[in-house]
């Protein structure tokens, strides 16, 4: 898995495809990431999560949102891999502030001859109801949004955490010298990763720019695994 920054990542799913998720517009801050896929899912159509030509090749672009802004029904198998999506909100109140957006779930196989289930939250922007988390299901590796203002406050990722049980947590969607420090065109208010980690009680572990988290064992109970990548 490598940190394309911002809600974008590059997994290379053992037994199936490249995927990668939410590719930010460059005026984000972060540097076109020239990686080449085989499916790109795009949680909802702002600018910071929608560049799909940033990508090479000829990926399958799975959408989480119909063009009028509802949620689209994605059931696909690409290569082996098993990608859905599940309705939520960009904000807290039930999309009336920023639209909806799609939790994308994507099974896998873990190249031992076991599953693994990883979860792509984009711009949550709410703590999850019960029906929401039941549908969203058992997730070994969340990717989730820390960095508050247009999505989860720091604050409320634990709450999160708590319904899904991941065994390990991914940080994403906060601010970091690229998005504060000169690099894009646009300023985006969202907090440091140390908003989150202030307030994170369980056990960190600093990942490098390119770390093959897909291979690795998980932990037994739940884990941030976070990047180093644009700090």
């Amino acid at each position: 898995m490598r940190w394309l920054g911002h809600a974008s990542f590059l997994v290379e799913l053992p037994d199936g495809p490249v995927w990668v998720t939410d590719p930010p517009d460059p005026s984000v801050g972060y540097p076109e990431p020239g990686v080449r896929a085989d499916v790109v899912t795009v949680s909802h159509e702002h600018f910071d999560h929608n560049h799909v030509a940033g990508v090479r090749g000829e990926p399958r672009v799975l959408r989480g949102l119909t063009p009028d802004g509802g949620w689209a029904d994605v059931e696909a198998t690409v290569g082996g891999a098993r990608f859905r999506a599940v309705g939520v909100f960009h904000d807290p109140q039930q999309g009336a502030q920023r639209g909806r957006n799609a939790f994308f779930v994507v099974e896998a196989g873990d190249g031992q001859g076991g599953r693994r289930r990883y979860a792509h939250a984009g711009d949550l922007g709410h703590v999850l109801a019960p029906a929401q988390a039941a549908a969203i299901g058992p997730v070994d590796v969340l990717m989730v949004p820390v960095g508050g203002f247009f999505t989860l406050e720091p604050e409320e990722v634990p709450r999160v955490i708590e319904a899904l049980h991941p065994r390990v947590v991914v940080p994403m969607h906060y601010g970091t010298s690229r998005t504060q420090g000169g690099h894009g065109r646009r300023g985006l208010p969202i907090q440091p990763l140390e908003r989150f980690l202030a307030v994170w009680k369980g056990p960190l572990r600093w990942l490098p720019d390119d770390a093959p988290l897909e291979a690795s064992p998980l932990p037994e109970s739940t884990e941030v695994w976070a990047f180093e990548t644009f700090r």
